[in-house]
């Protein structure tokens, strides 16, 4: 009889998605010396200082080759896109998927067909600064609807692919989770639970503000929240370390002056050591215009502050910069638990993200 109980127990544990919460943050490795996946905690032995994610945190010497998955709803306005490409080309980054998810609950429509351009427009900058095309991955469409309701467990493209590299990885090295970003609405990646629930325990997903503005679409965002590993990064911590002028940047590359656009021009400050190509000068355009980057446009910048100094949905970095994160709590949200990131390094962001941008092997093809 127990074992009947406990059967049944498992099977609604299953069932309802409980397997794949987060173990408690680990205090002592002491205690732990066998992690499994979603153990977590802060400076595990012989890994690089910081929050430590089993599964994806690389020990001293090694590197984080676990495949990749960016999926966002729109790449032009924010940064950490040209950052994953320039990656991959160093050979730091096992780029497998590049997803367009072109929908929004924020009030300026759902669909945004229009957005799946500008993903296409970004890879190509990319290759035309030379960028090889076989180190990034062509851009694959997500859900596509109208409507919340048509969304929901909608096929597509972009919810295949999710169910094949998941799967393949997972075959090959269980114990390397393929990394998930998602910038924007989850839909995809839902939709891709609904075609194979097993997913959820082969990846790890970093969301920006699944309890904030990426998370309106409830459907979606209650379903990863319930059902995958999540690491969160919202809005109510300030990310993107607002300031009263580009100059007074800590995160992204910095001008000289704070002031317009025009005294803030291309090659004004670290901008002049990027390389000079299409890629790495749009880079910089949108360090200009944008509003949230922009300090002539205070009033423009939505919720996001203004001259806000970071990268807006680039919460994968963190796999590269174990130092990045330096606070986390479970928190529920969106009828889960997920780990929620309450403090970060702006220092450690810079060094993990600058360096790479400025290097010109990536674009010497």
């Amino acid at each position: 009889m127990n074992k009947i109980i406990l059967f049944s127990i498992f099977l609604l544990c299953f069932e309802f998605g409980l397997y794949a919460q987060w173990n408690p943050e680990t205090k002592d490795w002491t205690k732990n010396p066998l992690p499994q996946i979603g153990d977590w905690g802060f400076n595990h032995p012989d890994c690089p200082k910081g929050l430590y994610i089993h599964g994806v945190t690389a020990q001293e010497g090694e590197s984080v080759n676990n495949p990749v998955i960016y999926d966002n709803d729109i790449v032009d306005d924010v940064l950490e896109d040209e950052w994953a490409f320039v990656m991959a080309a160093l050979g730091n980054m096992n780029f497998q998927g590049y997803i367009c998810t072109p929908v929004l609950t924020d009030g300026w429509g759902f669909y945004h067909p229009e957005w799946k351009q500008e993903f296409y427009d970004m890879r190509e900058r990319a290759l035309s600064s030379g960028i090889r095309q076989n180190l990034i991955p062509k851009v694959t469409i997500g859900t596509e609807a109208h409507t919340e309701k048509e969304a929901e467990g909608k096929l597509s493209e972009g919810a295949e692919l999710y169910v094949k590299i998941i799967n393949e990885q997972y075959s090959k090295n269980p114990a390397k989770p393929v990394i998930v970003n998602i910038g924007g609405q989850a839909a995809t990646l839902a939709s891709a639970w609904i075609i194979d629930n097993s997913i959820s325990e082969k990846c790890i997903v970093y969301y920006t503000a699944i309890s904030g503005y990426n998370g309106h679409y409830k459907w979606a965002s209650e379903l990863i929240a319930q059902h995958f590993r999540v690491i969160n990064f919202g809005p109510e911590l300030a990310w993107w370390h607002d300031t009263d002028c580009q100059n007074e940047w800590n995160v992204l590359p910095r001008p000289n002056d704070c002031g317009d656009k025009e005294r803030n021009e291309r090659n004004s400050g670290e901008w002049a050591l990027l390389p000079d190509n299409e890629l790495m000068n749009y880079f910089v355009h949108q360090l200009r215009y944008m509003p949230w980057y922009d300090a002539t446009n205070k009033d423009d910048a939505h919720n996001f502050g203004n001259t806000s100094d970071g990268y807006f949905d680039g919460t994968f970095i963190h796999a590269w910069a174990p130092g990045l994160f330096t606070g986390a709590e479970l928190y529920d949200t969106r009828k889960g638990k997920v780990l929620s990131i309450n403090s970060f390094d702006p220092d450690v962001a810079k060094n993990a993200t600058f360096p790479v941008l400025i290097n010109p092997d990536a674009f010497a093809h």
